[in-house]
Parts: C-alpha cells; structure tokens; sequence
C-alpha cells in the first residue's frame, strides 16, 4: 500500500470514530421519574447535551468563568487532599468502606468494579436509597489543576460511562428514579 492511502485509512477510521463518540454522546438521555402516593407523576427526558449546556450556563452565572466548582473559595476542604483521597480508593480495589446500623437505618459505601454504591435503608423498610457512581465520573471531576471540579467533564463522562440507572430514592410516600440511557423515550 502507499502511503496516502495508509493515511486517508488512517484519517478515515479517526473520523469515524470520532463521529460514533460525538453520536454516543449526543444520543445519551437523561431521564427523571417521580411517582408521588397521591398519584402526582413527573416525567422528565433531556439529551444529555441540553443537559451539559444548561450545567453551563448556570455554572456562568453562579461561579463566573471558571469551568467547574472551586472549592477552595466555597469550603474548608482542599482539593489536592481530595485527590489524594481519591487515589487511595482507586488502589484500594473492590471493598466495603463504610457499613452503619443503627437504630433507625442501615447505610453501606462499597465499591464494586468501578463503581462506588452508596445505600441507604430505613430499618422499618419504608425509605431506600441507591446511587452508584462510576470511577471514571469522579476522575474526571477532579482533574486538572488547581481548586476546580471539572463538572462539565463529569457530566460528559457520566453520559458516556452510564447506561443505566444512577440514583433511586423511595421513602414510602415517593419513589425517585434517575437514569442514563440512550433511548429518548426511557
């Protein structure tokens, strides 16, 4: 083969694949569903690129032109600590991090893949939580420099690395669904 044609297959296999990531992306929904006791039903559906924009614009308003959340400025926790953190976890493998029962619930903090899932349940079983984060999400929260989280990265990296669902709250009167996927209808 010459090599202009090496490099056109080249080209043609990097644009390509760019376009299935750009697809991917654009093609992720995000969707909320409330179910109330009383019968009350909130339904919401938005491309995830709505969703980034609108994270945004929001973000302009709140923090100015930073491009994520500087916690230095907000809170007395450092962020170089938090990656630190962060990075223990990572090595750290599958475990469990955190279990407490008491009188009123049960919480467990484990880590399984690259996944870290946080319950929490009542001990009269009527209120549950669920939320499972993916590692990637938070790498790319805390990366870069400085005292900023990179927000706008996390919520990419969420549509990305997240097919299914993220959080789910019932607590008897109310059940909360949030969920990732690529169908717009959920």
């Amino acid at each position: 083969m010459n090599r202009r044609l090496i490099a056109l297959t080249a080209a043609v296999i990097v644009l390509t694949g760019s376009a299935a990531v750009v697809q991917a992306q654009e093609s992720s929904w995000i969707h909320i569903r409330v179910d109330e006791a009383d019968g009350v039903k909130v339904n919401v559906n938005l491309p995830m690129s709505l969703v980034e924009i609108a994270m945004e614009v929001a973000q302009d308003h709140v923090f100015g032109d930073h491009h994520g959340i500087d916690i230095g400025r907000h809170h007395d926790l450092e962020l170089a600590d938090l990656r630190r953190m962060w990075e223990e976890l990572r090595l750290a493998g599958d475990a469990e991090y955190v279990v407490v029962d008491d009188d009123d619930e049960h919480v467990r903090i484990y880590r399984q893949d690259d996944t870290v899932h946080i319950e929490v349940d009542d001990n009269d079983g009527d209120e549950k939580v669920r939320l499972q984060i993916p590692f990637s999400v938070v790498d790319v929260l805390l990366e870069g420099e400085g005292d900023e989280l990179n927000l706008a990265a996390a919520l990419r990296e969420m549509a990305n690395a997240n097919d299914g669902q993220i959080l789910q709250v019932q607590d008897g009167d109310t059940d909360v669904n949030i969920w990732i996927d690529t169908n717009p209808q959920g």
